[in-house]
Order: C-alpha cells, then structure tokens, then sequence
C-alpha cells in the first residue's frame, strides 16, 4: 500500500464520519476553497455572511450559523499567519452545531487539503455537510486505455476517473469491397491483405507508443465492430508488456469518439471484475496459507499487532468494512492499565460504570486513550515496511475476512513467536 492509498484511507473515513453529522436546522457550513483563492476575499465573504444569517428567524439555528462562522474566520486569520496562499490543493472547511439537540451546542470545525485540487468555490449552509465534490475524488483514478478498430480506422483515448480523453486517430487504406473478377480478384485480394497489415502495423505502433508511456495504466480494453480487433489481438504485433494489460475485448458499433463512449459505457463491469479477481487472489494465498498449517498465517488484532511488531507480516489484508476502537483503560485506584478493542466508545463508556477493575475489583475504571484499530495497524505496517492492502466486502471471500477473522488477516515472512 502506497504512501498515496493509506493518505486516500484516511481521507476516505474522514468523509464518512463528516457524512454522519446532522444539524438540527440549516446549521452545518460547508466553504470550499481553490488554490488560486485569495484567503482575505474569502474572510471578507464570510463577515459578510455574518451580516445576513443575523436575519435567520430561529434563534437558535441563528446563534449556531453565527457561532459557526466566526470560528471558520477565526480558523483562517490563525492559517493566513504562517501561511499567505490556500495548500497546493485548496481547502474544504465544515463547521457547525453537530451536538443534534436543541438544548446543547458543540460547534466543531473540521478542515481538509483533498488529494486533488479542489475546482469548485462555494458556501452553503444546511442541514449537512455538502461532500459531493470531495466524494469524486474517491473514484479510481489510475489510468485506462481504450482503442475502438475497425479496417477504417482507430481511435486511442484514455479513462482517468470520468475524465476521456482522446489521443489519437488512425485511417486506413485498405480498399473496400471489389467487383473484380479471375487474376484481378486474386491480385485485388492480395492488395487488400498487404494494406490491411500495413494499416494492423501502424495501429500496433501507435498502441505500443502510447499505452508505453502512461506509468499508471492499470488495464486496456478493446472495442469495435466485427472481428478485426480479435484478429489485429492475435496477430503477435502488439508489445508483450502492451498486450499482458489487455483486460477485456468488446463489440461497438463504432469506431470514432462515439465508440470510445460506448466502450466506457460497457467497461464498468470489466474494471470491476479486475478488482475481483485480485482480491479473490489475495485471499486465496492467504486460506492455502491457513490450510497448510505452516505458521505464515495470522489473523485477529492481537496476533497480528504482535506479528507486526516483530517484523513477521509480508502481506496484511484489512477489510473495508472494519470499524473498531482499541480503547487503553486505566483504574484510577490501582494504576492496572488493559486493552480492549470495542465497536463503539460511547457504549463502552457507560459500560465501565458498572465494571470493576480486574485487578484491584475496585470501579473506578476510566478510558484514557482510544485510537481507531485500522489507522493505528496502518503505522505500525508503515513502521516495519508491511505490504497493505483493502478487501472489500462485495466478495465471498471479502464477507469471510470481516465475519471469520474481524477483519483483519496477514501473511507472514516467518513464524511468529
């Protein structure tokens, strides 16, 4: 797992718990801010918003709009101190009354640097938080490539997220159908053969050339009408580093941008099944490794910590739905520190009340610090150069790691002791 996906991780759970605060009126505020934004206008813009929520006609959403803008210019004044511009990648700042009553107040002010630019300026207050244009960041952003072909021509293009674009165009010279009769059919279809490889030649050019030269390009799916693409596949033109990243071969009904579109409009499915595959293999090592009963394989929080933290772990698979807190409770009579790992902390809290230490049996037991279980084993993989990846939870195999092992499973170099 790269530096880019433990950062995207992180970025993704922040959404998801921003995702979770409602306002009991339109109290949650939402300022996007590009890169190229002059932070002073935006403070000013904000004052001025100052000015206009002191009309809300309820008091309280009034009081918690305003609360709420004074601490985003506050935030700012206290960033533009050390910092004149916005982060290379602009800024998302939320703030709002998250509490979800009316008789309380809890004003708490989140702020993101997303992992691309932020293209959008904008204020809107609500009842939650607008997370829209940071959600499509969330979409694969490694690169396709795409080719729709025909014995007429050939379009290139690419697929980055949503984005197409097309980067070349090639036309044949193969002649189309002939009325010739005798030697001149003969010699007709002799023609036709060599410009119809010249013409195979110059696509497998310009295939090698582009599809080289792209460092994220994680597949390439072929299109077009008829059997001309399986046989320009099978011709042996193609690089062998070119052709291994082949992951689907599609019917079209054209050959131009049209038949670029349609082949993004079927390829879902395809991209989809690349994923798959990989995660139904990443399993599928670790069950032949849990089966052969040789001690590379681990699984569980503690096992695997310990596993971890002694250099043993190649290869740690984290489910996608795991959402667990490692709490550190302390009791406050004797000093006995434990560890337990729970769902919820809230819940866990008001259970301490009625618990009394292990130890001393006195209840004075109290939560001293809680970390989120996957963020934590992401350091301590960093730490020791551990391998990560996500399994999501649409497979089988993704449903067994989060039911049959909580989530978590890893591979080992050696035997842990």
């Amino acid at each position: 797992m790269t530096a880019d996906s433990k950062a995207m991780y992180r970025f993704k759970r922040m959404l998801e718990d921003l995702a979770s605060k409602r306002g009991r009126g339109t109290e949650l505020i939402s300022v996007y801010i590009t890169p190229d934004t002059d932070l002073a206008k935006v403070m000013q813009q904000l004052r001025d918003e100052q000015g206009t929520a002191s009309n809300i006609k309820s008091k309280t959403t009034r009081k918690n709009v305003l609360a709420a803008l004074e601490r985003i210019i506050q935030f700012l004044r206290t960033y533009m101190e050390t910092n004149k511009k916005p982060p290379p990648h602009g800024m998302a700042i939320f703030c709002g009354n998250v509490a979800g009553r009316d008789d309380v107040a809890d004003i708490q002010l989140y702020w993101i640097e997303p992992p691309e630019p932020v293209t959008v300026r904008m204020y809107r207050c609500d009842q939650e938080f607008v997370l829209d244009p940071l959600k499509e960041m969330l979409q694969i952003k490694e690169t396709i490539g795409l080719f729709v072909m025909d014995r007429r021509e050939t379009t290139f293009a690419t697929l980055r997220g949503k984005h197409v674009e097309i980067l070349r165009r090639l036309t044949s010279a193969v002649p189309g159908k002939h009325s010739k009769g005798g030697q001149s059919s003969r010699r007709f279809e002799r023609l036709i053969e060599i410009a119809a490889h010249e013409y195979a030649k110059r696509v497998a050019e310009a295939a090698n050339e582009i599809f080289s030269q792209i460092p994220d390009l994680r597949a390439i799916i072929v299109g077009g009408p008829g059997p001309t693409k399986e046989d320009f596949l099978n011709s042996g033109l193609l690089h062998e580093s070119v052709r291994k990243k082949i992951a689907g071969v599609l019917d079209t009904g054209y050959t131009d941008e049209q038949g670029i579109k349609e082949l993004v409009n079927k390829a879902g499915e395809i991209l989809a099944d690349l994923d798959i595959l990989k995660e139904k293999s990443l399993m599928q090592k670790f069950m032949e490794e849990l089966v052969a009963g040789r001690g590379l394989a681990a699984y569980g929080d503690s096992n695997i910590r310990q596993a971890i933290e002694q250099g043993a772990v190649e290869l740690l698979l984290v489910s996608e739905g795991l959402r667990k807190i490692r709490v550190t409770t302390k009791c406050q009579a004797c000093g006995e520190v434990f560890h337990e790992v729970v769902d919820n902390l809230d819940h866990y809290q008001r259970q301490l009340q009625e618990k009394r230490c292990p130890k001393c049996g006195e209840a004075k037991l109290a939560v001293v610090e809680s970390r989120d279980v996957v963020q934590e084993l992401l350091e301590l993989a960093e730490k020791f150069n551990t391998k990560v990846e996500f399994i999501s939870t649409e497979t089988d195999e993704g449903k067994q790691l989060l039911t049959a092992f909580k989530g978590l499973a890893a591979i080992l170099r050696f035997r842990s002791t």
